[in-house]
């Protein structure tokens, strides 16, 4: 009798089963011909975003917690196009950690986060973090985050689950369970999966050899990087699309082809070069710069 699939194999079923290359497809033949070169990429497997407050491992994980639970959507589509996210000098996921910085102050623990966003208000959102978009879904999420003891829970169990010297897909389904409104809603779990790879990139910086074993390429930075370097392929009339900044619709089959193809691209990349996917995710997101004018796809979602 085999066991239940493992969370990452219940995810990779789904990206096989929403693989549509002619939609998208994933160029087998791009990859092969990359060099597979470990040794220059092993070393990023860290976290996306250096050092958080809250140094302590439950800080750490609370943090990483709280700023993924918010991390999606940095534009806002308007008249004349979209407008991107900004706080101070920083835009995108970037301004979005240097806002919850700001709010979480010194404190180890996140009680002066709670103290100016645990209320949930959307105006209390807008107040600390700016003028971000879906302020009040945003207000939602930390409504059921900061609630009681919550976080602090979610946290110890995540501290709790590194002990093991292994954090997997399995813990971001529990981090969805408890959070449902905030994590659950993805069936690719992509940020439950960044809070745990971010997490687990921390324990490295402080010497810690744990592995991550996750998926977590289904976003919209992530395609936009493998279609420049030719490892997605996108049929014409959806590239016109993208290009033209035109909305992609959730859940249609053009979203779920995108996410299912970097998924399994992503996958088939660590494979060839010979690390994690943890790492590989992180050398996508490095190299995001990269791609010149190619934009990413519009999609209006909590997903990602």
């Amino acid at each position: 009798m085999t066991g239940q699939p493992t969370a990452k194999e219940r995810i990779l079923a789904r990206a096989n089963a929403d693989y549509q290359p002619e939609l998208v497809a994933v160029d087998a033949d791009a990859i092969a011909r990359m060099p597979a070169r470990a040794d220059r990429f092993s070393h990023m497997a860290v976290g996306l975003f250096g050092k958080p407050a809250g140094q302590t491992p439950e800080g750490a994980a609370a943090y990483s917690i709280a700023l993924n639970s918010l991390n999606f959507m940095f534009w806002t589509p308007t008249t004349d196009g979209i407008t991107r996210y900004h706080w101070g000098d920083e835009g995108g996921a970037h301004g979005l950690k240097a806002a919850l910085d700001y709010a979480w102050g010194e404190e180890p623990t996140p009680a002066r986060l709670r103290e100016l966003l645990g209320s949930g208000q959307e105006q209390a959102v807008l107040d600390v973090l700016g003028e971000i978009s879906l302020a009040r879904r945003r207000a939602q999420f930390l409504r059921e985050v900061l609630a009681g003891d919550r976080l602090e829970e979610a946290a110890a169990e995540l501290v709790q689950a590194a002990g093991s010297g292994s954090l997997t897909s399995d813990d971001a389904e529990r981090l969805a369970r408890r959070f449902p409104m905030a994590y659950g809603q993805d069936p690719y779990l992509v940020r439950a999966q960044l809070a745990v790879m971010w997490y687990a990139g921390f324990l490295r910086e402080q010497g810690s050899d744990i592995d991550c074993d996750i998926t977590v390429a289904a976003s919209y930075q992530m395609p936009r990087v493998m279609r420049s370097i030719k490892v997605l392929k996108f049929a014409p009339a959806l590239a016109a699309k993208i290009d033209s900044h035109t909305l992609i619709m959730r859940e249609s089959d053009e979203e779920r082809a995108i996410r299912a193809a970097t998924v399994l691209g992503c996958q088939m990349l660590a494979r060839h070069v010979g690390v994690s996917e943890h790492a590989m995710v992180n050398v996508l997101w490095q190299n995001r710069h990269a791609c010149g004018t190619i934009p990413y796809h519009l999609t209006i979602t909590t997903d990602y």
